[in-house]
């Protein structure tokens, strides 16, 4: 082979080589484009798998709770077996049972007002009849509350001048009334009645007092006519808790 033809052989072997080398480059273009699209894809995977991984503990924390470990209801607890009642089938239906005695409510023998309704004329031929005496009347009565009246009680302490000695003796008042104006023992229990038997907060006892009976009562001496009974019942708490160290079986649940 002349210098010549292999210098042509070598420039069309370094012409192939180029090309080659040329169409790997494009290969390894393509396959780092799809590299990058399958990190961003990872990645895209990682996030919404820690996504759900937060969904799935938040739903095992909301499985955990029930009624007892939470303020959930008692109804709401699942994958729990429920309580099976005790009591045995009687057999009789339900509602009202035929000799069940009941109750209604009665005429009273000395009611507080009596309305008559008088008939006047004869309602066919219109004849007067205010003169003529009736016969047995038919008895209808209303069970209803009075009008709002608070009855307001004074109390007058007589002072006396002695002509002998000429000193002054004045008369002394209840020990339950105290100041110049106050409230009643009956209207104070309705009071500590609402809050501690009904439960009502003071603010809403004080209102019913007012919506119901008249007079306005504050917050404030609501609260202290609680605590003065609570000081009265002092004695009989403590005998009580007494009895109750003495008893050899005491019913309590959780609560107490």
């Amino acid at each position: 082979m002349t210098p010549e033809e292999e210098v042509i052989s070598l420039r069309q072997e370094n012409q192939a080589l180029r090309e080659r080398a040329r169409a790997q480059q494009e290969t390894i273009d393509v396959q780092q484009t799809v590299i990058d699209q399958q990190q961003r894809l990872i990645e895209g995977l990682h996030q919404r798998t820690d996504r759900l991984s937060e969904q799935v503990q938040a739903l095992q924390e909301r499985l955990k709770k029930d009624s007892h470990n939470s303020h959930l209801p008692p109804s709401s607890d699942r994958f729990h077996r429920q309580p099976k009642s005790l009591r045995k089938r009687s057999g009789k239906q339900a509602g009202g049972q035929a000799d069940h005695p009941g109750s209604s409510l009665l005429l009273s023998p000395t009611p507080d007002t009596v309305i008559v309704h008088p008939v006047e004329c004869c309602q066919h031929c219109q004849r007067d009849l205010r003169q003529v005496e009736s016969l047995p009347v038919e008895r209808r009565q209303v069970r209803d509350l009075p009008p709002k009246h608070v009855l307001v009680i004074e109390h007058q302490a007589e002072a006396k001048w002695c002509p002998s000695c000429h000193e002054i003796s004045s008369a002394t008042f209840p020990d339950d009334v105290r100041a110049p104006v106050q409230y009643g023992a009956a209207l104070g229990a309705v009071g500590v009645y609402l809050v501690q038997q009904q439960l009502l907060p003071y603010e809403r006892a004080c209102e019913v007092i007012k919506d119901l009976l008249g007079p306005p009562m504050s917050v404030g001496t609501l609260a202290g006519l609680v605590e003065r009974c609570a000081q009265q019942l002092e004695p009989v708490e403590q005998q009580i808790k007494a009895a109750l160290s003495r008893a050899e079986v005491l019913h309590q649940d959780e609560t107490g």
